[in-house]
């Protein structure tokens, strides 16, 4: 078995690429950067032009899966969906031109599927639930990955909600974006209000944890399971009772819900505070949008409604590996933050 990684450099590429080089899979990982998160092969290429892919044949003629992670954010639905869709079936088709015995695509999707970016969907969202009025990034990949069995290739999709794990530069961490958060809080004295509504303080949500998504990449090839499957950390929860806990362990007041843009007050106003705090404490990134970005957590903190999956199908396929608190996943994370020099010690 040898994987293919494309987007690697994202927090389920690199999630993946730690779970399946720990179970000994050889991993090539694939990104338009010029080095990847694994310890093997990288291969940098851009899959909007299928001729920097056909270039790699050597490094790619013995790929036998694919984790396709990669994704370009479009801000118009239609052009979205026609522009991944292009690099996924991109990436196939020169796989096949090189020869790669390709046997399974498994590929990310995640709540937008569900029409979570819409901020309201039916929940918990089971895999069978029926589309939202289109277009849809997802609907066309999985459409495109539903003709690949003529050619003798398995396609799965994962669906995770809301990862956590290690990356820089992506626009979608929310454990990162919580460590930001907090150590600005921190340094200036200051409550860790919860920046959304009371509503969204007591919705019930749920996270996925990247090592976890990583196991379900490895269990899916493994096992030659296909079709769509949801993946969290297998619980739920309610900010309200999370919250104080981040709060505590930063040594500041939780305070009260407070709805604010954190794109606007940690990303512009603090982003030259958050510079002199990296200067202060030797951090590896002074540059706050490389660790994350407001946004993101301006939409999440903002979601009045309960936000789940339902998880039965992958538990029932033989997937057990959802079995982690996700308050302790969210503390873990902050933890591995401190240690990888990205925000300060307590």
């Amino acid at each position: 078995m040898e994987f293919l990684i494309a987007g690697a450099s994202g927090v389920s590429g690199r999630g993946a690429t730690e779970v399946l080089e720990r179970a000994g899979v050889k991993v090539i990982t694939l990104s338009r950067s010029a080095s990847g998160p694994g310890k093997g092969p990288h291969v940098q290429a851009d899959l909007l032009k299928p001729e920097t892919l056909l270039e790699q044949k050597a490094a790619l003629k013995n790929v036998t899966h694919v984790f396709y992670a990669a994704l370009k954010p479009v801000d118009d639905p239609a052009e979205e969906a026609r522009v991944n869709g292009e690099m996924m079936e991109n990436l196939m088709t020169s796989l096949k031109t090189i020869g790669a015995p390709v046997e399974q695509l498994i590929f990310l999707q995640g709540g937008k599927v569900y029409g979570a970016h819409l901020g309201v969907y039916k929940t918990p969202a089971r895999e069978d639930d029926t589309r939202h009025f289109p277009p849809n990034l997802y609907f066309t990949q999985e459409d495109y990955a539903r003709t690949l069995p003529e050619q003798g290739i398995r396609w799965t999709a994962l669906r995770p909600d809301i990862i956590i794990g290690h990356s820089l530069g992506s626009a979608m961490n929310l454990g990162n974006l919580i460590g930001v958060y907090g150590s600005l809080c921190q340094e200036m004295g200051v409550a860790m209000q919860f920046p959304g509504s009371d509503a969204a303080y007591n919705a019930l949500v749920n996270i996925c944890d990247a090592q976890v998504l990583g196991e379900a990449v490895l269990w899916a090839a493994q096992e030659q399971k296909e079709g769509p499957f949801n993946i969290t950390n297998g619980d739920q929860f309610r900010w309200r009772h999370v919250w104080p806990k981040l709060a505590e362990w930063f040594d500041v007041e939780v305070g009260e819900p407070q709805p604010i843009s954190l794109q606007n007050r940690v990303n512009e106003a603090c982003a030259e505070r958050w510079n002199a705090l990296a200067q202060k404490h030797g951090l590896k990134e002074s540059n706050v949008d490389q660790i994350a970005l407001g946004s993101f957590g301006d939409f999440i903190f903002h979601v009045e409604r309960d936000a789940v999956f339902d998880v039965t199908k992958a538990r029932i396929a033989g997937f057990n590996a959802m079995k982690v608190r996700s308050d302790e996943c969210l503390l873990n994370h902050l933890g591995a933050m401190q240690e990888r020099e990205l925000i300060p010690g307590r």
